[in-house]
């Protein structure tokens, strides 16, 4: 059972790191987003010629050739960028340097289950390694793919494994963080759909809440596949051009790739190593339609349902809402119930302010809610709202939202809200306040 002194102290967020089609960095993302650029593109890595679109969200050239000397090196972009982000995030929640961490292993059992070594963690190997303040490290990471491109690239036209290509199972996607995070830990790999970016901060979440481990290093990564493109055509939900969230005219969405790091701890361990909250995990909740494979809700029980749940549990009023960080793929299924949703329960005396980013850097499946939730502390931090760059035409069933314009908004932000959808109607949903709430 959970040990009653870590129900009560807060859970904050002391740093962030991100991978995205904005390059490498969670301030570059930040200010892409605030600048209004609308990232997506054509795509160079493989042919899209057999597809409704060639365009996604692709991590830049520049970017990728710049990881060669960031991380250890991997067979597998995911892997890569995954590294990457959470080298940036340690860094900044004052864990690390920004140099080559760590040489040791995070985990060390049999993957089984989705769990990579999930044991007793030996605390009397706590201060060895570089992160030295950080005491017992976990890794929870979500990815929709994982490493299914480099397992691709191992299997001939007959089907058959070829000599000397590496065959990347998904498990392997952490082989780059181990060395990184160098702390002994649990490490667990989720694949819950497209909100298992905040199902592996919600995992974390409840780790440190339960003392099972001092530091949660929380993730989602994804990384551009031809299986996404196929999936999205299957379905006819990808854009031909541009993703049009909540848009009377919006068409579909489009694939993107990246990763998305927030690093979780007790407000009371941050304080007494002297860190620096940059938020506070106020709630997260998760929960299932099972209405179908690949259609929502058309109410959209779960979102509602966990939307609710993250506010009855932090004890904030819908109209202290600043922002809600939709998920807003502009696919023509989920907008107008998410909108729905979302007004249902977020009744009060003002509409909630509501963007997607999506709109600007399309669909990053495994790595979209992470990304989101990096944007959300950015937000808090900031005092800033994105808005719904591409929105022309805002569809009449999101008349119950406050659709914040392109531009976006300056004011001050203390709570936002940030749900995630998931094939199979799954929906998990975070509740995120400014630092200071978690001062003791």
């Amino acid at each position: 059972m959970p040990n009653d002194r870590f129900r009560r102290t807060p859970v904050v967020v002391t740093g962030v790191g991100a991978v995205s089609v904005a390059g490498l960095g969670a301030d570059r993302l930040w200010t892409a987003v605030l600048d209004r650029r609308v990232l997506t593109g054509p795509v160079s890595r493989f042919d899209l010629s057999r597809y409704p679109t060639q365009r996604a969200g692709q991590v830049p050239d520049d970017a990728l050739a710049a990881l060669e000397h960031r991380v250890p090196p991997h067979g597998s972009r995911a892997a890569r960028y995954l590294a990457a982000a959470v080298r940036e995030a340690l860094a900044d929640a004052g864990l690390a340097d920004g140099g080559q961490v760590g040489g040791g292993q995070v985990g060390g059992g049999q993957v089984g289950g989705g769990q990579v070594g999930g044991g007793q963690v030996d605390r009397g190997q706590a201060d060895r390694g570089p992160v030295a303040a950080a005491g017992v490290v976990g890794l929870y990471v979500g990815s929709v793919m994982a490493t299914r491109p480099t397992l691709d690239a191992g299997i001939g036209p007959a089907g058959l494994a070829v000599p000397g290509r590496l065959w990347a199972t998904p498990a392997r996607l952490l082989d780059p963080v181990r060395e990184v995070v160098g702390r002994p830990g649990p490490a667990v790999l989720l694949a819950s759909g497209c909100s298992v970016g905040n199902g592996a901060i919600a995992a974390g979440h409840r780790a440190v809440l339960a003392g099972e481990v001092d530091v949660a290093v929380c993730a989602g990564v994804e990384e551009l596949s031809l299986e996404i493109f196929a999936m999205f055509t299957a379905l006819r939900a990808l854009a031909p051009d541009l993703v049009r969230p909540f848009d009377a005219d919006r068409r579909g969405t489009m694939p993107a790739e990246g990763a998305g790091v927030l690093i979780l701890e007790r407000a009371d361990r941050c304080a007494a190593r002297g860190g620096r909250p940059r938020a506070t995990v106020l709630a997260c909740a998760s929960a299932a339609d099972a209405h179908h494979m690949t259609q929502p809700h058309p109410e959209g029980a779960a979102l509602a349902a966990t939307l609710q749940a993250v506010l009855d549990a932090a004890r904030i009023e819908p109209d202290e809402l600043d922002w809600v960080c939709a998920h807003g793929t502009g696919t023509p299924a989920n907008d107008g119930v998410e909108a729905r949703a979302t007004a249902k329960v977020l009744t009060g005396r003002r509409r909630p302010p509501v963007s997607s980013v999506k709109g600007q850097l399309g669909h990053a499946a495994g790595a979209a809610a992470a990304l989101e939730a990096v944007l959300a502390v950015c937000a808090l931090t900031d005092d800033a709202i994105p808005g719904n760059v591409n929105l022309r035409s805002p569809d009449p069933a999101c008349d119950g939202l406050d659709l914040v314009p392109a531009e976006g908004r300056r004011q001050p932000v203390s709570v936002v809200a940030s749900p995630a959808y998931g094939f199979g109607g799954g929906v998990t949903t975070l509740l995120l306040g400014k630092g200071d709430r978690g001062a003791d």
